[in-house]
């Protein structure tokens, strides 16, 4: 078997998910080709991508709470408004019967 097809292969065998007459080929060429083998110790490993902290920009707090204030005042308006048309629907109706 040649490298480039044993590297090709080399996901499936970590995963278990070839044939195991497969297997058994990457087996025995993973025991003769030591580039082969150190790609596959590499593959084998897993990756530590650490605790990659992310921080906010400058004045994001400031500019979240003004976004807050702006929608839930909105928020609270309209909810106001449509309450008050509501109400007063009600009342037309009732005084109209």
């Amino acid at each position: 078997m040649t490298c480039c097809l044993v590297r090709d292969l080399l996901p499936l065998y970590i995963e278990g998910d070839c044939e195991t007459e497969t297997e058994r080929y990457i087996s025995r060429h993973l025991d003769t080709c030591g580039e082969c083998k150190r790609v596959y110790h590499m593959m084998k490993e897993p990756l530590d991508f650490g605790e990659a902290e992310m921080k906010a920009p400058d004045g994001y707090e400031d500019e979240e709470r003004r976004f807050q204030e702006r929608y839930y005042g909105r928020l609270l308006t309209n909810a106001a408004c449509m309450f008050g048309a509501v109400f007063l629907i009600m009342l037309a109706l009732k005084l109209l019967n």
